[in-house]
C-alpha cells in the first residue's frame, strides 16, 4: 500500500518536480521506469548492450530537457515519447550505416573489377610486347618469367652459356621497357 502511494506520488509530482530540477524526483522516476524502458528497447533491438545504452540515453535526455516536460501528461508517457524518438533515431542511423556499407561494398567490387580489368589489359600488353622480341630472347624471357627457370637452367636447356642468357635477358628487358613506355604514352594520349 505504501509503495502504491509512493508510485502515485511520483507520477503526480515528478513532471513538475523534475522540471524544477529535483534530483530526488528524477532518481525516483529512474528507479520506477528504468526497467520498463530497458525492456522496451530490448524487445526492439535484441541486443542487451544497445538496449542499456538507449535506456541510459533516454534518462539523460529526460534530465537534459526537463524544462520541456508537460504537466498535462504523465511522466511515463513522456519518458516513452523520448524512448520512441531515440529508437527511431537508432533505426534511421542503422539504415544509413547499412546504406553506406552497401555503397562501400559496391565501390570495392567496382574497384576490384577495374583492377582485374587493368591487370588483364597489362598482361595482354606485356604478352604483346614479348611477341615483338626476337625468337631466342622471347624463349629466354618466357622461361625466366613464366616458368621461373634460373639462368643456369635456361643455359643448359638452350645449350648456350650463362653469360649469353644474361645478355639476352638484359637486352630483352631493355626492349620491353621501351615498348611498354611507348604503349603507356599512347594510352595516356588517347
Amino acid at each position: 500500500m505504501k509503495n502504491v502511494l509512493k508510485n502515485q506520488m511520483v507520477q503526480l509530482t515528478a513532471p513538475t518536480s523534475i522540471k524544477q530540477g529535483d534530483r530526488d524526483a528524477f532518481l525516483a522516476a529512474y528507479k520506477e521506469f528504468h526497467i520498463k524502458v530497458f525492456r522496451f528497447f530490448l524487445k526492439r533491438v535484441v541486443s542487451n548492450d544497445i538496449a542499456k545504452d538507449l535506456a541510459q540515453q533516454c534518462f539523460t535526455r529526460l534530465w537534459q530537457f526537463r524544462h520541456t516536460l508537460s504537466n498535462e501528461h504523465s511522466l511515463e508517457k513522456q519518458i516513452f515519447v523520448i524512448a520512441r524518438s531515440l529508437l527511431i533515431n537508432y533505426f534511421e542511423k542503422e539504415v544509413y550505416l547499412k546504406k553506406i556499407k552497401a555503397s562501400q561494398l559496391q565501390l570495392a567490387k567496382e574497384n576490384a573489377f577495374h583492377n582485374d580489368h587493368a591487370a588483364f589489359e597489362l598482361t595482354n600488353h606485356v604478352h604483346a610486347a614479348i611477341e615483338t622480341l626476337p625468337p631466342v630472347r622471347k624463349k629466354i624471357i618466357v622461361l625466366k618469367t613464366f616458368h621461373h627457370c634460373t639462368n643456369k637452367e635456361i643455359a643448359e636447356q638452350m645449350e648456350i652459356s650463362v653469360k649469353t642468357v644474361e645478355d639476352h635477358i638484359t637486352k630483352a628487358f631493355r626492349h620491353l621497357r621501351k615498348v611498354m613506355t611507348l604503349l603507356a604514352i599512347v594510352l595516356l594520349c588517347c
